[in-house]
């Protein structure tokens, strides 16, 4: 019994060694009393080295995994950072696809001012062109006016250094008779007409000629056409004015 527990030992110690990685102690020696403390010293040096060297690799696990929980932790807030930022840049992307709608909108309405500036720019031409001609056609219109007052200064018909007619007398034909020559106009003694007054003739801004009064009444007169200041016919509604 002592001999198989001892071969057992013996056997057992031989396994240990090998897993241990260490050469497999002398068999002799652990039979020897006196020699076999030193096979088991090396063996429990070798188990203590190996002991060591478990609990450093149980540590360095232990902190791998630490690690590794930290770099998952790390790896989801990443994902989460990510997803955030891919909803950014959509939401910038769809903010610019906006942005740039609206400066297509702009654009075309700024072009669309550009036209109805051109279109201005042409109208406000044709009205300096328009206004020009006006500022001639006054022009026009005031030496002719200023000729018709100088006509009517020199035509003033004046009696004893007095006037005959109040200056800026006017009135319209009623009626005209081609025949005798002779003309009815509707003013009279009421607004200054007195007998041999001379008055022009005008339709519009056109000189027609001229007409002597020969009889006045108190609304109303009779003038002689003047032949030799005839320029047109003397229709029914000429204006004359002294």
């Amino acid at each position: 019994m002592l001999k198989g527990r001892t071969l057992k030992h013996e056997q057992a110690l031989v396994d240990i060694a090998g897993k241990l990685h260490v050469d497999s102690p002398n068999t002799e020696m652990l039979k020897d009393y006196a020699k076999m403390q030193q096979p088991l010293d090396l063996l429990a040096v070798a188990a203590g080295n190996q002991y060591e060297d478990l609990q450093n690799t149980k540590t360095d696990l232990e902190n791998t995994r630490a690690d590794l929980a930290k770099t998952r932790d790390e790896l989801s807030a990443t994902k989460t950072e990510l997803a955030a930022a891919q909803s950014k840049i959509t939401e910038l992307n769809d903010s610019l696809e906006k942005k740039e709608i609206e400066l297509a909108e702009q654009k075309s309405k700024v072009d669309q001012l550009e036209q109805d500036k051109a279109s201005l720019q042409i109208q406000i031409d044709d009205l300096n062109s328009q206004l020009v001609k006006s500022e001639e056609e006054m022009r026009d219109l005031q030496d002719q006016t200023a000729t018709l007052e100088k006509i009517i200064k020199d035509m003033e018909i004046e009696r004893g250094g007095k006037k005959l007619l109040p200056p800026g007398l006017t009135g319209k034909i009623l009626a005209v008779n081609p025949d005798w020559n002779f003309v009815v106009l509707d003013i009279g003694s009421d607004v200054g007409v007195v007998p041999s007054a001379e008055l022009i003739i005008h339709r519009a801004d056109q000189l027609v000629g001229k007409v002597r009064v020969s009889s006045v009444q108190k609304n109303m007169s009779i003038a002689e056409v003047m032949s030799d200041w005839a320029q047109e016919s003397v229709h029914e509604g000429d204006n004359v004015f002294f």
